[in-house]
């Protein structure tokens, strides 16, 4: 066993640092002080001093029965200079402060005697500072410090002057005063406000002062100056106003009306208005109220526009709930989901139940889950309109129903937060119609397309079997029967792709294939019967794509297709493939009419053609470009179109490369 020792505490490392009163409270000799030489100091002492020398707020200690002083660098900026400083430091207090003391004094008794800790807010204490008594105004409080147990050490001053202030507050209060007693000085500087200004005087409330707009307002000359306010606007009686201007007479507090109706006469009749204003009482030297100053700010447009808005609002919730809509809001920072009781019933919850986001998901058909959940997403971080058609099962049922979703990413505004809302309308009667008028218009195109499949054979067999080689004109005529049938071929086989496509059986057969390949095909292809326009591979190296090559030929068909329909004759048709990082990237650049700015945002839409005077003679239906956009963004790819009027267009479309 090592004998216990106790260790006495390194003083030094106590009163390392302090700045000034550091450096001063280690050069003072305090061995010809009652408290001794710094190495008998009690625990205690040291780790007070070591907190108040390192502390950037002002603090003061005094220690011992004679209360021996120390204070740290924010503090001895407050004794000035030819003063108590650097005497104070290691003086006893009552010697130091005879101007205070007998105002401290009892304090510090208190402290030391044990009893709760003093606060004072602004007192002043007149002290000897810069060779003179000064008025110094201080914030304090004065708590005990103990030593050992049950024997207090000290009493520790934490402290703040706060003589700017007071004196800056004295300077307000004596300019208010000043400003009060001048009915002068408050027309001269109010009379031009753009808010309505008016000195009501004495129990009658005499009208001392009016300015312009308040003249304006009240519909009145000069000549009420002077009159009591009833009998100036005695349209007021009943109204609240008086009432609320004699309580502030009677309790000198001042009043605040918010969005205040009242009515005023204006060309013989009464008129609604709406106010924000203050009654404030002006008090006389005696702190009785004499007068009171209003300031009124005049709303009504303001406040009878925002009725209308909360008006339109509940109409567009009655038409909501008429219309049977479901309705959602989400809280984009905290995730929490709300939804109207039409919106649980549509997905077979019942009104009461709490329901969350992923509940909602969890009902949506499987087959177009993931589609519904990417879109929500891409709709709160690009903050672009979501609307999606997809079938859900309810959950208490099992019955499939069709809706159309639609909502935004709202952002935050003043006291709104982020949210993403929108609304769901039922719509199974409509899709159901749609299907079953596409189930029909595939059922008609498969049936034209099994005849057009044999024309087109006997087409083929007859142009190689002709015996004629030099019979220009029966070449000609199989030729152009050949380029006929393979027009009403492919439009056949559009409809039947929408048909599949907004039935939701639209189906890829993914394969790894070269897309090089496959464009070289189709420009040989399309070659072969184009007379007026060549279509040229400008640059395409070999890439592998995880795709369906033949909705992937289709894609590059139809678009070399418009090309040569939108094109002169004689015209340029040039194509490209590139590789980026991510994706193969096929470009089909035509010198053509060019498309308008505003129809670059519709063209991939359903059924949208651009109408001008050169496109009366071109057919189609429009359902080609919407058609090839699907097809890409159902291999998860990207199509766009850049163009430009009388130079021509570029369409591009990216597919994801095979790793």
């Amino acid at each position: 066993m090592l004998p216990h020792h106790t260790q006495e505490p390194n003083y030094q490392y106590y009163l390392e640092g302090g700045g000034e009163m550091g450096q001063l409270i280690r050069e003072y000799d305090w061995s010809k002080t009652v408290i001794g030489s710094p190495e008998q100091w009690p625990q205690s002492l040291l780790t007070t001093i070591s907190t108040i020398i390192s502390s950037r707020f002002p603090m003061f200690l005094w220690w011992g029965p004679e209360l021996i002083q120390f204070y740290n660098d924010a503090y001895r900026k407050s004794l000035g200079d030819e003063g108590k400083h650097p005497t104070a430091l290691g003086q006893a207090a009552e010697a130091c402060w005879p101007e205070i003391w007998d105002t401290v004094q009892p304090m510090i008794s208190q402290a030391m005697a044990g009893g709760d800790a003093t606060w004072c807010e602004d007192i002043l204490l007149p002290i000897f500072r810069n060779n003179q008594m000064e008025d110094v105004y201080w914030t304090f409080s004065f708590s005990k410090v103990k030593d050992l147990p049950g024997k207090p050490g000290g009493v520790l001053a934490i402290c703040s002057e706060t003589t700017a202030k007071v004196q800056a507050d004295q300077k307000i209060e004596r300019t208010l005063a000043e400003l009060a007693e001048s009915e002068a000085k408050i027309r001269y500087m109010l009379d031009d406000a753009p808010v309505s200004i008016v000195l009501f005087t004495g129990p009658e409330l005499i009208i001392e002062s009016a300015n312009k707009q308040a003249m304006l307002e009240w519909n009145k000359g000069e000549e009420i100056i002077g009159m009591p306010l009833a009998l100036a606007s005695p349209e007021l009686s009943g109204q609240p106003f008086f009432s609320l201007l004699q309580t502030v007479l009677a309790s000198g507090e001042p009043y605040n009306g918010n969005e205040v109706r009242g009515l005023l006469k204006q060309d013989d009749k009464l008129e609604e208005f709406y106010a924000n204003f203050v009654y404030q009482p002006i008090k006389d030297s005696h702190g009785k109220t004499k007068s009171i100053l209003m300031v009124a700010n005049v709303i009504t447009e303001q406040v009878l526009a925002r009725k209308k808005v909360e008006q339109a609002e509940e109409m567009l919730r009655l038409s909501i709930e008429s219309a049977n809509v479901g309705t959602w809001r989400m809280d984009i920072e905290t995730n929490t989901f709300f939804t109207s009781p039409r919106m649980k019933e549509l997905f077979g919850y019942g009104p009461d139940e709490a329901v969350s986001l992923a509940d909602t998901l969890d009902q949506v058909h499987e087959d177009y889950r993931k589609q519904v959940a990417d879109a929500i997403i891409k709709s709160i971080e690009t903050g672009t309109d979501f609307s999606i058609v997809h079938p859900i099962v309810g959950r208490d049922h099992g019955d499939t129903r069709w809706v159309r979703a639609l909502g935004r990413l709202y952002p935050m505004a003043i006291g709104h937060p982020a949210h993403f809302s929108g609304m769901m309308l039922d719509i199974t009667e409509q899709k159901q119609d749609e299907i079953r008028k596409n189930d029909f218009i595939g059922m008609v195109s498969h049936e034209l397309k099994t005849p057009l499949t044999s024309l087109n054979g006997y087409l083929q067999l007859m142009m190689l079997r002709l015996k004629a080689p030099n019979d220009l004109f029966i070449a000609s005529c199989l030729n152009k029967a050949h380029v006929q049938v393979k027009k009403m071929t492919n439009m056949i086989n559009g409809f039947l792709n929408l048909s599949r496509l907004e039935s939701g059986k639209i189906h890829l057969d993914m394969a790894d294939f070269d897309l090089s390949h496959l464009i070289k095909e189709m420009i040989e292809e399309s070659n072969t019967t184009l007379q007026q326009h060549t279509i040229s591979l400008a640059t395409c190296e070999a890439v592998t794509v995880y795709a369906d090559r033949d909705k992937i030929g289709s894609v590059v068909s139809n678009l070399l297709s418009n090309a040569v329909k939108y094109s002169p004759k004689g015209k340029k048709i040039e194509v490209n493939c590139r590789i980026t990082e991510l994706a193969a990237q096929v470009s089909i650049k035509d010198e053509g009419m060019g498309i308008k700015p505003q129809s670059l945002g519709k063209l991939f839409e359903r059924f949208f053609r651009v109408e001008t005077k050169h496109t009366e003679n071109i057919s189609g239906f429009g359902i080609g470009l919407y058609l090839c956009s699907e097809i890409v963004e159902h291999h998860g790819g990207k199509i766009w179109v850049e163009s430009e009027v009388g130079i021509g267009s570029t369409f591009h479309f990216s597919l994801p490369i095979t790793n």
